[in-house]
């Protein structure tokens, strides 16, 4: 029964780690593509830091502002909340996927700071 069960466990292994190596997975329909997802965050990002600055004394006020200018985000990209949320988890569950959705989020950004979009003070 033990040599059974260890043949099994090494099926599985073998198999799983054949599985992991076979490259990026294709996203399911809804998802929003790499480039997209990449200018999503990185106004997520640029809007985050511009609510950190504002210094108001309530969170619930910092809330309120965060939650305006992500509505606005969303509404650019013409993408609703539920399906952002989808699509990260999906690329959060794809860590390959993710490292390149947060290269061109990166190259955005460094693109709007030569660009001098972005304030550095």
């Amino acid at each position: 029964m033990k040599i059974l069960t260890k043949k099994i466990f090494l099926h599985l292994a073998i198999i799983s780690t054949l599985i992991s190596c076979i490259g990026d997975p294709t996203p399911p329909d809804g998802v929003i593509d790499v480039n997209t997802m990449a200018k999503i965050l990185a106004d997520i990002h640029l809007t985050e830091a511009k609510v950190n600055r504002l210094s108001f004394q309530a969170y619930d006020s910092t809330r309120v502002v965060y939650l305006e200018f992500e509505r606005r985000i969303m509404a650019k990209y013409k993408v609703d909340t539920a399906n952002y949320k989808a699509s990260y988890r999906f690329y959060v569950q794809n860590p390959e996927l993710m490292v390149k959705v947060y290269e061109e989020t990166l190259n955005i950004l460094d693109e709007k700071k030569k660009n001098k979009q972005i304030k550095t003070d």
